[in-house]
C-alpha cells in the first residue's frame, strides 16, 4: 500500500503507532490537488490489489508470490527451518541445477547483444540512408552512455527469472549542490547540473514497483494508467525536485513556497476515504525506509496527464487563477513525434518496455509471461526432493540405526569411534537392515534432471562435456537449442526495439532542441548540442561528429555543395577516419523512423554459429565457378579480414594484389585508389532530400 495506516476499529479515526489520535499534516494543498490525490490513491489501491490477487495463469498464486517463488528457485534458496534434535541428521541442502541452466541461457543471449538497426523515410516515403545513419549513431551513443551492456545483462536475467522484464527509459535533469571558493577565498554553495544522474537513464524496474491498471491488457501503451513507485534517498529527491514547484506564499518570508519543503524522509501522506472535508495525514511509509522518500508517478495516457507525488506531496504545475487547469498543465514527460491531422505533434507514450521468456496466455491477452524459473519450478522441486532423499538414504545406510534388547538405555554417545560400552548379559543388537532403495532415488534424480534440460537448455549446448556423446549428437543438440531459443529471440527482439524507440523519442525531444546562446547577447542565436562518438564502419574504427545547426534550414543547393567540400577538407581529406555530419534539427525531428532487429541474428550470435555462417559463405563465394562474377578483394575483406583486424582492415590488405585473380577486374571509375566521403544533412525545402554526400578520389 501507499503507507501503514492504523484506524480505530469502532470510529474509523486514524491513529498513530502509539494508539493516539493521528495529527493532521502540515501540508494542506488546495482542494483540487486533494481531489487529484484522492483519485490517485484509489487507482493505486486497485492496482496494488491486482498484484496481490491469485491468478490461474500463475498456478493459483499472485504475481508477487510467483515472482518470489521464481527468484527463490533461481537463487537456490534454502532458507531457515527449525529442526528438532531428532531431525538434525536430515539433509537440507539443494542443488544448483536450475540456476546453472538459467545462467547458461543468460551467457548465450548476452553474447548476442545487438543495437537496433534504423531506417528513415522522408515526406515522400523514400528511404533516407544518411538520416538513418545519424540516428543509428545517436541511439548507440545514448545507450552506451546509459550503460546498455550491463543493463542488457540484468534485463535478460530478469526475463529468465521474473514473470516479465520491465525497462524504464527516462530523461533526467538533476541538480546538485557544489562548493566553490570565490575571489575572497570564501566557500560558496552553488547549484550545478548533476552529470551522474542527468541525461538518459535505463532502469530495470522490479515487478512490485510498476503497477498496471489491467492484467488482461498485453500492450503497455493500451493500459488506462500505469503507476511507477520508486524508493530513492532524500538527497537524490532534493536534487531532482527542490526549487522547481511553488504553490502559495510563505507567510514568514513572503516568497513563493517550495513544495519540496513539505517532503519528509520516511513519511508519506494519506487521505481518509469518505471524509466530508478532505484532510491529509502524515504516516510512516515503512519501518525500513526512514531515510528514503517514496516517489509515486501515475500516468494516464488517454488523458495525456502525468503527475508525481514525492512523499505524498504534489510535484507538478499549478495555476492559482485556474485550479482546474491542474488536469491540463501536467502532460506526459515522454513524448513521440507523430503526424496528427496532417501536422507534426508530440503525443504521449508510456516510457516503459516489457518482454519475457515465453508467452503465458495463448490468446495474447495476459500482460505477463512464463519465466524459465517458473517453467522449471516443479522439475527443480522434484530434483531437490530426490537429492535430499538420496542423501538421507545414504546416511541411513552408512550409519545404521540400532534396535537393542536387554539394554536399559543407549544414546548417541555410545555410537562414536573408539568408545567402550559395557553391555549386560543377554543384550542383543540388531542393525537396521530395511535397505533404502538408493538406486530408485538416483534414477528419479537423473530423470528429473533430463526433464529440466528439455524445459530449458541441454547440458551439451550449455558447454558441459558428456560421456559417450558423438559429434553428431552434439550438433543435433546445438541445432535443437537454437530452435528452442528462437521464441526467446523474438522476445529479445521486441524488447530491444521498444527500448530503441523510447531512446529515439528522447533524442528527438532533447538532443535536437537548442538553447539561447547567452554569449551573444546582441542576437537570438540558438546553440545546439555537438555529439562526438567513436564507432566502427565495416570493421574500421571511425570518429563520428554530429552537429545540429539552424544554418541548414534555408540552405541553397550551391551553398550545400560548398559546405560539403569544406567539411570534407576539415575532416582530413581522403584518408581520414573522421565522419562529420551537419544536421537540420527541424527536418531531422520530422523524419519517419523505424527500427528492426533480425531475431535469427540474435540467436545465431548467441549460439556462436554466426562465424560458421560467415565461413560457409566465404567458401561458397570462393568457389572457382562463382569467383569470376564477384570482386574477390571485397569478399576477402568482408568475410576474412574485418573480424581479425584491430580496428583497421585496410592495414591487412595487400596494396598491390596479385594480377590475374578471378573477379579482380577493375570497375569503371576504380583504379585501385581509395575513396572516402564527407556527409551533411541538407535542408533545401519541401521535397528535397534530407541528406547529401560527396566523394573525392586521391
Amino acid at each position: 500500500m501507499i503507507g501503514n495506516l492504523i484506524t480505530d476499529s469502532e470510529t474509523g479515526e486514524p491513529l498513530d503507532k502509539n494508539g493516539g489520535r493521528l495529527a493532521v499534516s502540515a501540508y494542506q494543498p488546495p482542494d483540487e490537488i486533494k481531489k487529484l490525490w484522492a483519485r490517485v490513491q484509489q487507482d493505486y489501491n486497485i492496482a496494488w490489489r491486482l498484484q496481490h490477487r491469485p491468478f490461474n495463469e500463475f498456478d493459483g498464486v499472485s504475481l508477487l508470490d510467483r515472482a518470489r517463488l521464481d527468484q527463490e528457485t533461481f537463487g537456490a534458496f534454502v532458507g531457515l527451518k527449525f529442526n528438532n534434535a531428532t531431525n538434525n541428521w536430515r539433509w537440507r541442502g539443494r542443488k544448483n541445477t536450475t540456476r546453472n541452466k538459467i545462467i547458461g541461457i543468460l551467457a548465450h543471449v548476452i553474447s548476442g547483444m545487438l543495437f537496433p538497426f534504423c531506417y528513415a523515410y522522408n515526406d515522400e516515403d523514400k528511404e533516407d540512408k544518411m538520416t538513418a545513419q545519424v540516428m543509428r549513431i545517436l541511439i548507440e551513443d545514448h545507450l552506451k552512455k546509459a550503460e546498455y551492456e550491463i543493463k542488457f545483462l540484468f534485463a535478460m536475467c530478469s526475463a529468465l527469472v521474473n514473470p516479465a522484464v520491465l525497462v524504464e527509459v527516462e530523461y533526467v535533469e538533476a541538480l546538485q549542490r557544489i562548493k566553490i571558493k570565490d575571489e575572497n577565498g570564501k566557500w560558496q554553495i552553488e547549484e550545478a547540473v548533476d552529470e551522474l544522474l542527468s541525461g538518459l537513464n535505463l532502469n530495470i524496474v522490479p515487478i512490485d514497483q510498476l503497477l498496471l491498471a489491467d492484467f488482461y491488457t498485453f500492450n503497455l501503451q493500451r493500459q488506462p494508467y500505469i503507476i511507477r513507485v520508486k524508493r530513492i534517498s532524500y538527497d537524490e529527491a532534493r536534487s531532482v525536485y527542490a526549487g522547481k514547484y511553488f504553490i502559495g506564499t510563505d507567510p514568514v518570508t513572503g516568497k513563493p513556497k517550495d513544495q519540496f519543503d513539505f517532503v519528509t524522509a520516511g513519511q508519506t501522506r494519506v487521505m481518509i476515504a469518505g471524509q466530508e472535508h478532505q484532510t491529509l495525514y502524515d504516516i510512516e511509509w515503512t519501518e525500513g525506509d526512514r531515510n528514503y522518500v517514496q516517489v509515486l508517478t501515475i500516468a494516464y495516457r488517454p488523458e495525456d496527464m502525468e503527475v508525481d507525488f514525492v512523499g505524498g506531496v504534489y510535484m507538478g504545475e499549478y495555476d492559482e487563477a485556474d485550479p482546474k487547469a491542474i488536469y491540463n498543465c501536467n502532460p506526459f514527460k515522454h513524448r513521440r513525434m507523430s503526424q496528427v491531422n496532417g501536422k507534426w505533434a508530440s503525443v504521449p507514450i508510456y516510457n516503459f518496455a516489457k518482454s519475457g521468456f515465453e508467452p503465458l496466455d495463448p490468446s495474447g491477452r495476459f500482460a505477463y509471461y512464463k519465466s524459465a524459473a517458473a517453467k522449471g519450478f516443479w522439475d527443480d522441486a522434484a530434483i531437490n526432493k530426490m537429492h535430499q532423499l538420496a542423501f538421507d538414504g545414504t546416511f541411513l545406510d552408512v550409519f545404521k540405526p540400532m534396535f537393542l534388547s536387554g539394554v536399559a538405555k543407549v544414546d548417541q554417545s555410545v555410537l562414536t569411534p573408539g568408545s567402550t560400552t559395557a553391555m549386560p548379559m543377554g543384550a542383543a543388537i540388531t542393525p537396521y537392515a530395511l535397505g533404502p532403495n538408493l538406486v530408485a532415488a538416483m534414477n528419479m534424480l537423473q530423470k528429473e534432471t533430463q526433464d529440466l534440460s528439455e524445459s530449458t537448455q541441454d547440458a551439451v549446448s550449455n558447454g558441459q562435456a558428456q560421456q559417450n556423446v558423438t559429434a553428431t549428437a552434439v550438433l543435433k543438440a546445438q541445432q535443437q537449442a537454437q530452435v528452442d531459443l528462437g521464441v526467446f529471440g523474438i522476445m529479445i527482439m521486441s524488447l530491444v526495439i521498444q527500448i530503441g524507440e523510447l531512446v529515439m523519442d528522447d533524442i528527438l525531444m532533447h538532443t535536437t532542441v537548442g538553447e539561447i546562446d547567452a554569449t551573444i547577447p546582441e542576437s537570438l542565436n540558438m546553440k545546439y548540442k555537438k555529439i562526438i562518438t567513436r564507432g566502427q564502419e565495416k570493421g574500421k574504427d571511425v570518429t563520428n561528429k554530429i552537429e545540429f545547426s539552424t544554418e541548414m534550414m534555408d540552405i541553397t543547393p550551391e551553398k550545400a555543395d560548398e559546405l560539403e567540400w569544406k567539411m570534407f577538407k576539415d575532416a582530413g581529406g581522403v584518408h581520414t577516419t573522421q565522419r562529420n555530419y551537419l544536421v537540420d534539427p527541424y527536418k531531422f525531428a520530422r523524419q519517419k523512423f523505424s527500427l528492426f532487429i533480425d531475431p535469427d541474428v540474435i540467436i545465431s550470435r548467441s549460439m556462436g554459429t554466426d562465424q560458421l555462417r560467415k565461413s560457409r559463405a566465404f567458401q561458397m563465394l570462393m568457389n572457382p565457378l562463382i569467383m569470376p562474377y564477384i570482386n574477390v578483394p571485397t569478399v576477402i575483406k568482408k568475410f576474412a579480414v574485418e573480424d581479425f583486424s584491430d580496428g583497421d582492415p585496410d592495414e591487412l590488405m595487400n596494396p598491390n594484389p596479385p594480377q590475374g585473380v578471378p573477379g579482380q577486374t577493375p570497375q569503371p571509375g576504380q583504379d585501385g585508389q581509395q575513396n572516402t566521403m564527407a556527409n551533411s544533412i541538407m535542408g533545401t525545402g519541401q521535397g528535397q532530400p534530407a541528406m547529401a554526400q560527396v566523394g573525392a578520389q586521391q
